[in-house]
C-alpha cells in the first residue's frame, strides 16, 4: 500500500530520551484508546501511572478504530493479507512521525503480545523491554483452527456470523472454572428461556456487533495465524531487549507451558528472557479481566527497571 493512516493516542509527556515511553499494543478487538480497555494498568495509581510514564497506543493496521483497514481501504484492490510484522512496521513509522524514536517498554496481551515480541525482534535498538502476556512466539494449531471456524461463520453471513464468531472466541477466552462459578447450570438471570451462560454469550455478541467490523476481524485473525518467530533472529546483536513472557494459569488458548517454552527458546538464543505465571481463573481473558493481578505481578519488575534507567540517565547527564 502506498500510504496508510494510523490512529495514535498518547497519554502523558515523553522524555527526550524516551526513558518513560511505554507502547501498549492492543489485542484482537482493541483500539489505540488504551485507557478505555485497560484501566488499572494505565492511569493514576496504575502500573504505568501517566503522571510519570508516557503511554502510547496505535490502532493496528487493519483495524476499524481509525487506522487503515478493510472498511476504510480506498482502492479498487481488496485489502491485502497482512502480518504482525506489517502491523509493527506501520506502528513504528507512526511513532517516528511524532518524534518517538525509543520505547522503554513494549507490552500487550494476545495479539498485542505478539506485537511486543515483534518489536523486540525488528527494532532491538529501540526497545528496552518487551512484555508478552498470554502470548508466545507462534500461533498454535488450536488457535489457527478456532480462527478459521470464526472466519467461516463470517463468510456465511457477516452480521450473524460476527455474533457467532464472538461467541466462539469468548468460549476460548474463558476457563471452565470461571464459567462454572459464574453461571453453572443456572437459568438466565434476565428470565429468558435459556441457561445463564447462553444469555452471557448473547450479551457479548450484542456488544460486539455494535463495535466491530467483520472484515477487520478476518484480517486481524489472519495476521495472528501467520505469526511464527520461533526461528527469528534480531536485526542487531549489539543490544538485545529483555523479554518477559507471562503465562496465565487457566489459559488453554495460549497455554502457560507453551509460553514458558517460548521464553526458554529466546533465552537459548541469547536474549534476557524470563517467564512469569499469572494465577487467575479468568482464562486467556485474564490480561483484561484481572488488571490488578497484572499490576501486582509486573510492578516489582517495572519499578526496578525504572529505577535502574533513572540512575543510568542521571549518570549520563553528570
Amino acid at each position: 500500500m502506498p500510504a496508510v493512516e494510523q490512529r495514535v493516542t498518547v497519554y502523558g509527556s515523553p522524555r527526550s530520551d524516551g526513558s518513560n515511553v511505554v507502547f501498549i499494543a492492543h489485542a484482537l478487538t482493541g483500539s489505540s484508546c488504551i485507557a478505555q480497555w485497560w484501566p488499572g494498568v494505565i492511569g493514576e495509581g496504575g502500573l504505568f501511572d501517566t503522571r510519570r510514564w508516557c503511554v502510547v497506543g496505535v490502532n493496528a493496521l487493519g483495524g476499524c478504530y481509525g487506522s487503515t483497514g478493510p472498511a476504510s481501504h480506498r482502492s479498487a484492490e481488496p485489502f491485502p493479507r497482512i502480518t504482525v510484522g506489517d502491523i509493527v512496521t506501520a506502528a513504528r513509522r507512526a511513532l517516528e512521525r511524532i518524534g518517538l524514536e525509543r520505547i522503554r517498554v513494549a507490552i500487550g496481551g494476545s495479539l498485542g503480545g505478539m506485537q511486543a515480541l515483534q518489536w523486540a525482534i525488528e527494532a532491538p535498538d529501540r526497545v528496552e523491554c518487551a512484555v508478552m502476556i498470554g502470548a508466545h512466539d507462534h500461533q498454535s494449531a488450536m488457535g489457527i483452527a478456532l480462527n478459521a471456524v470464526q472466519r467461516e461463520a463470517l463468510a456465511i453471513d457477516s452480521a450473524r456470523g460476527l455474533r457467532l464468531a464472538r461467541k466462539i472466541a469468548m468460549l476460548s477466552y474463558k476457563s471452565d472454572a470461571l464459567l462454572r462459578r459464574r453461571h453453572d447450570r443456572r437459568r438466565d438471570r434476565l428470565g429468558r428461556a435459556c441457561f445463564d451462560v447462553e444469555g452471557y454469550l448473547e450479551h457479548q455478541a450484542d456488544l460486539f456487533e455494535d463495535r466491530m467490523d467483520a472484515a477487520t476481524y478476518a484480517a486481524l485473525t489472519h495476521a495472528m495465524d501467520s505469526f511464527d518467530v520461533r526461528d527469528a533472529q534480531p536485526k542487531q546483536q549489539a543490544f538485545l531487549p529483555s523479554l518477559i513472557f507471562v503465562g496465565i494459569s487457566s489459559d488453554w488458548l495460549f497455554r502457560p507451558q507453551d509460553v514458558r517454552e517460548a521464553a526458554e527458546r529466546f533465552a537459548h538464543r541469547g536474549f534476557r528472557a524470563s517467564f512469569l505465571e499469572l494465577t487467575s481463573d479468568h482464562g486467556h481473558d485474564a490480561f483484561l479481566a484481572d488488571p490488578y493481578a497484572i499490576r501486582m505481578l509486573l510492578e516489582p519488575i517495572i519499578s526496578s527497571s525504572s529505577s535502574s534507567s533513572s540512575s543510568s540517565s542521571s549518570e549520563g547527564k553528570m
